[in-house]
């Protein structure tokens, strides 16, 4: 353990003053978070943590939730049901591309794409609102091993630009392969993105899944084992957008990034990590992250 924390103390010093990339633009409350904030956290399946930089500052989960809410799904209705019903296919279109779900046979692609993530979601649909958004909450609380909250002018703020989610979903519908209401499953998708962690919840959350669904933290079973190498499998092909393959190449760790500046990575059967520096590259994933996870996984040797 200390070698890495002297590790991980070397990356945070020699990249903390590093420049490059752009806050995500289109959310404006994202916009306006302060770009030199940089953190990283570790947190081992024995339980052991260490945290540099701005590690107690609440960011919003944005795409890292839908690595929680597969497993919800995954725990909900099974391996084979989230095959049929959402795929597991690569793509190399943008995130949000409507062409991509025009032209996949499948049309929802997998269940990190906006499409399938959104498919997702509407997996676990509840007429009654307040009922649909506590179950997503209250699992990624067991995943964090704390109670975490909505930002709501988070939540408005993305819902302003909400349109595009909606034209897509519809579109899922009309093939056929959205599975709840659309104006409400949308909502509550919007809701989980706003959820506000720390990079030492996030850390906490990938140890999880590192401990083979049990939270190191609490010693509370969130998911089944048997469900957990999906996930891993999804976070290795499709948590890092359109850069996810070329990406898996040099990191070599399961990641799932998201355009608050997050980036989660999970060394299964050693530990999780949490990054954060909010400036993104054109794809959306953070630049200083990317740099970051890169010499973790050189140290490691991975």
């Amino acid at each position: 353990m200390e070698s890495i924390i002297d590790e991980i103390d070397k990356i945070y010093h020699k990249l903390k003053n590093k420049t490059g990339g752009k806050n995500a633009s289109y959310i404006p409350e994202l916009k306006k978070v302060n770009p030199k904030l940089y953190g990283i956290s570790i947190y081992t399946v024995n339980g052991d943590e260490y945290n540099i930089g701005d590690c107690n500052k609440e960011f919003a989960l944005e795409s890292c939730a839908k690595v929680f809410t597969l497993a919800l799904a995954l725990q909900t209705f099974g391996i084979k049901e989230l095959q049929k019903k959402i795929g597991e296919n690569k793509t190399i279109y943008k995130f949000n591309s409507v062409t991509a779900f025009e032209q996949h046979k499948t049309h929802t692609i997998n269940s990190f794409h906006n499409g399938g993530a959104m498919a997702t979601t509407s997996l676990l649909y509840d007429k009654n609102l307040k009922k649909f958004e506590k179950k997503i909450l209250n699992n990624v609380n067991d995943f964090a091993g704390r109670k975490l909250h909505i930002d709501y002018k988070i939540y408005k703020s993305e819902f302003e630009n909400v349109d595009h989610n909606y034209a897509i979903a519809y579109l899922l519908k009309s093939y056929n392969r959205f599975y709840g209401d659309v104006q409400s499953t949308v909502d509550v998708y919007t809701r989980q993105s706003s959820i506000m962690a720390t990079t030492k919840d996030l850390a906490v959350m990938g140890a999880t899944l590192a401990n083979k669904g049990i939270n190191p933290k609490t010693n509370k079973k969130i998911i089944d084992k048997k469900y957990v190498d999906y996930i891993l499998k999804h976070m290795e092909h499709h948590g890092m957008y359109e850069e996810s393959e070329y990406l898996f190449d040099y990191i070599n760790i399961p990641s799932k990034s998201g355009v608050s500046g997050f980036l989660l990575l999970v060394v299964p059967g050693v530990m999780g990590i949490g990054i954060v520096s909010p400036p993104l590259n054109k794809h959306g994933n953070s630049v200083k992250g990317i740099k970051t996870a890169q010499l973790i996984s050189n140290f490691l040797k991975i």
